[in-house]
């Protein structure tokens, strides 16, 4: 008896699903609308292989490693906003040095900084490097947090001014003096591929992307009711330091990483008067957001197929200690380096803009009635190495500990300024 119930509500089951099937059903492709224009072949745009060779071929020639970019040190106390300093044993002339920072970089991923009788160690986690590190990088960081007007490095790419061109391509922008830097580049390609894989597309070819593995686009997020017919959705995806916490101790002149160097954001756009404006809405249930989860939980997994997807994370824990170290009353004041001789190269000024369409056909076949959705997404964002979350904590055991071990050869801890 049980089984002869079980049959019948299965036959009920068949027939309510066969009948929805007869006269209910959905079509759904995604493509680029676009054919994306070659900014390559006017100068505007690089891909990150090529441009790599001619930097390395530079810096080569300029034997950057061999420079020692002379600084002036002001180490002193925090009042309110500012630093309490002596005008004589609070200011020191000191030295970047490359060579050791190229040593300490290829030992692994920087964790910890402290100061010592007027000199700068850096503590690092042992990791296998496979992607390049070059000691410039770490001036160039220092440069744009101390020196620059921006006082720290960011990077974006947006609208161009004239709005008909919003769909061919995206205004690359620099700031911290960053530009035609290796920093500045990886930025700007490590921007670049969070997009692409958001959408699923590469933006200079306009081919879907189908060398990952297990690659969830923000089109897998998206419900039915997302859809709106004809609908433009703009909005931005950024990696931001903002949400990351460093410990700081003002007395031990010691910072530490607490957790991961960076976060993805994301937020809608609105046209407003022709102009792209922030909602300051992350809308944590939209397709955006799950994705942005989805793309921060495998950045390491994502970095297997993209290396500057480690090279970003890496470079954010330079930037970040370096901005968290002024709390404890330091600052490097008047970086010089010979400036014909540093090897800088074009970076991007521009990238194409690809439209990615998901098109929904729905049809009912009793009445023979069809019904298209379209769903356009266009994203703009950039790079934010500006602010960081500070935890003001005792770091003088890290300090002592760390300074034990470089006076015995550790090869984890180096002194990179003095």
């Amino acid at each position: 008896m049980l089984n002869f119930k079980r049959i019948i509500i299965f036959l009920i089951l068949f027939i309510v699903l066969s009948f929805q099937l007869i006269t209910f059903a959905q079509n759904t492709k995604t493509y680029v609308e676009n054919h994306p224009i070659n900014f390559i072949t006017t100068g505007d745009d690089a891909i990150y292989e090529d441009w790599l060779e001619r930097y390395t071929a530079r810096r080569e020639a300029a034997a950057i490693e061999k420079h020692f970019p002379k600084s002036k040190i002001i180490i002193g106390d925090i009042k309110g906003a500012f630093i309490e300093y002596d005008p004589i044993s609070g200011i020191i002339e000191a030295s970047i040095n490359f060579d050791k920072i190229k040593k300490i970089r290829n030992q692994g991923n920087l964790k910890g900084m402290f100061i010592d009788d007027s000199k700068i160690y850096v503590v690092v986690e042992k990791r296998e490097v496979d992607f390049p590190r070059f000691p410039e990088d770490i001036y160039v960081i220092i440069r744009g947090i101390y020196q620059s007007e921006d006082l720290c490095i960011w990077q974006t790419i947006d609208p161009p001014p004239n709005q008909a061109d919003w769909d061919i391509y995206g205004v690359v922008l620099y700031g911290g003096d960053v530009a035609d830097t290796h920093v500045g580049m990886v930025m700007f390609e490590a921007d670049r591929i969070m997009k692409c894989l958001s959408s699923g597309y590469d933006n200079r070819t306009g081919k879907k992307i189908t060398s990952v593995k297990d690659l969830k686009t923000e089109w897998d997020y998206y419900m039915s009711d997302d859809l709106k017919e004809g609908e433009e959705e703009w909005h931005r995806f950024w990696y931001t330091t903002q949400n990351t916490t460093v410990q700081y101790d003002p007395k031990a002149k010691a910072v530490l990483l607490k957790d991961g160097p960076l976060t993805i954001e994301t937020e809608r756009m609105e046209l407003v008067n022709g102009k792209l404006e922030s909602t300051f809405d992350p809308d944590c249930n939209s397709s955006s957001y799950k994705w942005t989860q989805f793309f921060q939980t495998n950045l390491d997994y994502l970095g297997q197929y993209y290396t500057v997807l480690y090279e970003i994370q890496e470079l954010a824990r330079w930037t970040v200690l370096f901005t968290a170290i002024y709390e404890t009353g330091f600052i490097i004041d008047e970086i010089g380096i010979d400036q014909v001789d540093f090897p800088y190269t074009k970076t991007p000024s521009k990238t194409p803009v690809i439209s990615v369409i998901q098109e929904t056909t729905s049809k009912n076949i009793a009445t023979d009635y069809i019904e298209t959705y379209i769903s356009q997404t266009i994203l703009t964002g950039g790079v934010g190495l500006e602010q960081v979350n500070l935890e003001q904590t005792d770091l003088s055991d890290f300090k002592n500990e760390w300074l034990s071990k470089y006076n015995i050869g550790d090869q984890l801890v180096e002194c990179i300024i003095e």
